[in-house]
């Protein structure tokens, strides 16, 4: 049943909530769309917070050609929608998420047969898994829309290395749908990684920049400094975060303790790029390095918003706390991603100059546009190396 544009409008900024308590999303990543008609859905517009969206931002999208009026741009992704009404006219909600445990298997590339018959009921018989597409990409509509054509009676698609499309009647069955997918791929990857464990470390504190004067938490101390007044004999956390702010554009740090972040922190590795949102809010190929390399680590940070310490977690940054917990969100995904690829001995990752094009678009159109302008990320130079 198809609803007005009010209610439409309302259902779609409900569900965009939805998706960012429940971490179905990182920033302004994902989607979420009504039909209204046999010739109209309302969208999500590109790049705002989902948090604070009102009715007059939810935009209203024609079928057949994509057009809108106004002066707010829809999702990037509006094609995707379009197609899939025009296909599945029994689809009167869509919801484009980047959800934790189903993004994490997408890196496989391989659709998945559904066994249990209750599920089967609400997602259909089959989870396709679609080709890769670069995020906002021709290619990537192509082949979601073939994907929704070849499967007509599949509610639930995985996007290779980027995350899913959830289809269906109404907003609580399209969440049905995202829910069960969800249980499906946590099974897939714990039928296949065994649970991390837990290790004691450090506490290299949180932290947050105003003008001159950085505020740092360690072990549940709080005390303000001066980025231009931190000295050798002071707490080496202390000169850890004085000298990351003097050296980059942000404005919070975050000690990332999460026991699978701490696990990849102990294999030594380099978090290569396997997901879209990974390369585009983290950055390209993350190292690992000592937490005594104190000028090292402010200089990596440069280029990515996140560096792992050795054996301790990782360090994550950002313009806002928002920016620098979705950096420790995705990074948490890259290492569980890692975790499975090693497991199942896959060898597809995304390649380099997609994940550079990604980082810098992301950098200087789409993270400015949800923070208002306000603290513009630096322009990421281009490291060829």
């Amino acid at each position: 049943m198809k609803n007005s544009i009010e209610e439409a409008k309302k259902d779609v900024i409900k569900a965009g909530k939805i998706l960012v308590e429940n971490g179905l999303i990182a920033r302004t990543w994902g989607n979420v769309s009504a039909r209204i008609s046999d010739e109209q859905f309302v969208i999500t517009p590109s790049g705002l917070a989902y948090e604070t969206l009102i009715p007059e931002q939810i935009v209203i999208v024609n079928i057949a050609d994509c057009s809108y009026n106004g002066n707010i741009k829809p999702s990037s992704e509006k094609g995707i929608h379009a197609d899939t009404y025009k296909l599945r006219p029994e689809v009167n909600f869509i919801i484009h998420t980047h959800q934790l445990m189903a993004s994490v298997i997408s890196i496989e590339g391989k659709s998945i047969n559904i066994e249990n018959n209750e599920y089967r009921e609400i997602l259909g018989e089959v989870i396709p898994c679609t080709d890769y597409g670069m995020s906002s990409t021709k290619k990537l509509r192509k082949k979601v829309s073939e994907a929704v054509s070849n499967y007509p009676d599949s509610k639930a698609f995985i996007m290779k290395n980027h995350g899913t499309i959830c289809m269906g009647y109404n907003l609580k069955n399209t969440f049905d749908v995202a829910t069960i997918l969800e249980k499906i791929a946590e099974e897939k990857y714990k039928s296949t990684i065994k649970e991390n464990e837990s290790h004691p470390i450090a506490d290299y504190g949180n932290s947050f920049r105003q003008g001159n004067k950085f505020t740092i938490t360690i072990s549940g101390k709080t005390a303000e400094y001066s980025i231009d007044g931190v000295f050798e004999d002071m707490p080496k956390e202390v000169q850890l975060h004085a000298e990351i702010y003097k050296k980059n554009n942000i404005s919070n740090i975050l000690h990332a303790t999460d026991d699978v972040i701490v696990e990849f922190s102990r294999t030594g590795r380099i978090l290569k790029p396997l997901l879209d949102d990974l390369v585009q809010i983290a950055g390209i190929n993350i190292q690992t390095t000592k937490s005594s390399n104190i000028s090292g680590i402010a200089k990596m940070l440069k280029k990515k918003n996140a560096i792992f310490l050795e054996k301790e977690g990782a360090l994550c940054t950002g313009v806002t706390k928002a920016d620098a917990e979705a950096v420790v969100m995705v990074l948490r995904k890259g290492c569980l991603a890692d975790f499975y690829s090693s497991a199942r001995k896959l060898t597809d990752q995304l390649g380099l100059i997609d994940s550079y094009i990604q980082r810098i678009v992301y950098k200087n159109k789409y993270s400015k546009i949800k923070d208002n302008g306000a603290g513009a990320a630096y322009v990421e130079k281009i490291d060829r190396r």
